[in-house]
């Protein structure tokens, strides 16, 4: 079974090559290698390679840069997977995309359910949404909806907080974090292993469920996610100290691009259909800070 993994250097992309099951043929593409602006040579790629499965880790993900580059995130984040899961559609193989919780308003006050209506307030939510609508067209697409992914790799929450309880410490200044957005922090190597589960069981493309959930156990607040940063990083020897953390409203750290105040995300569905258990966030986050000081 051939799989080709598009933004492959990408934490996602990373983490699912370090979790590959056995007996899989993995074809992995970088973003200079797999542009998704130029998509005539993805196209090519897909016809000649003919992989099985593509798992499209890909994305536009700089969600306040996108407020000023809507074409370009529609682009990259819409128009062009479906093209591709198109062309894959023609050449029989199956398409795996990821989408976000900013699909969401925020105003629920309960986790969201696959089928709840989409109301983005962003415009990298806005693409995401487009996305998942034209991937409705097709039979051989799958869409996994995550939320505040993290990982040993690239760029994130994770990363930036260790680096941040590092220097407000020896800067002798608090650690500000937002404390009213509501969601749950979900680990690349935990939506990997939902991903190659998809793979290795057939039976979901079968299913006539195109969207689904996927998020650790939990909920928290991005001022929760950073405490238990800077607790466990200290636990697994990473920080000397930790910094102080306050809690601030989001009103005192705006951003060009709003965010929803709660997008947590009913995974039960998922949980079912592949047999799963979730580990709670905090676990997850162990491992990964783990990982971290491995590579560091």
């Amino acid at each position: 079974m051939r799989v080709l993994i598009i933004g492959a250097n990408g934490q996602l992309g990373k983490c699912l090559s370090d979790t590959k099951p056995e007996k899989l043929d993995l074809i992995s593409y970088s973003k200079e290698e797999f542009d998704l602006l130029d998509i005539d040579k993805c196209l090519q790629k897909i016809d000649r390679d003919k992989p099985n499965y593509v798992i499209n880790a890909a994305a536009y993900t700089a969600v306040d840069k996108a407020e000023t580059e809507k074409e370009i995130v529609e682009i990259i984040n819409a128009q062009n997977p479906y093209k591709i899961a198109y062309k894959l559609q023609n050449l029989g193989g199956k398409f795996i995309q990821i989408s976000t919780d900013f699909v969401f308003s925020g105003l629920k006050s309960s986790p969201y359910k696959t089928d709840d209506d989409l109301s983005p307030l962003n415009e990298y939510g806005k693409s995401k949404a487009l996305c998942e609508k034209l991937l409705l067209e097709l039979n051989n697409s799958k869409t996994i909806r995550t939320s505040w992914l993290y990982s040993p790799y690239g760029k994130n929450f994770c990363l930036t907080m260790l680096h941040l309880h590092k220097s407000c410490l020896e800067k002798k200044v608090p650690l500000r974090v937002v404390s009213d957005q509501i969601s749950c922090p979900t680990s690349c190597f935990s939506l990997s292993n939902v991903c190659w589960k998809m793979i290795i069981n057939n039976e979901i493309f079968r299913n006539k469920q195109k969207i689904f959930h996927w998020s650790d156990s939990g909920v928290a607040s991005w001022y929760d996610f950073a405490v238990a940063i800077g607790e466990i990083g200290l636990k697994l020897g990473l920080l000397e100290d930790n910094s102080k953390v306050l809690p601030i409203k989001s009103k005192n750290f705006p951003t060009p691009a709003k965010r929803p105040c709660f997008s947590l995300l009913d995974s039960s569905d998922t949980c079912d259909l592949l047999k799963l258990e979730r580990n709670h966030w905090r676990f997850e986050l162990e491992n990964v800070i783990e990982q971290i000081k491995l590579i560091n």
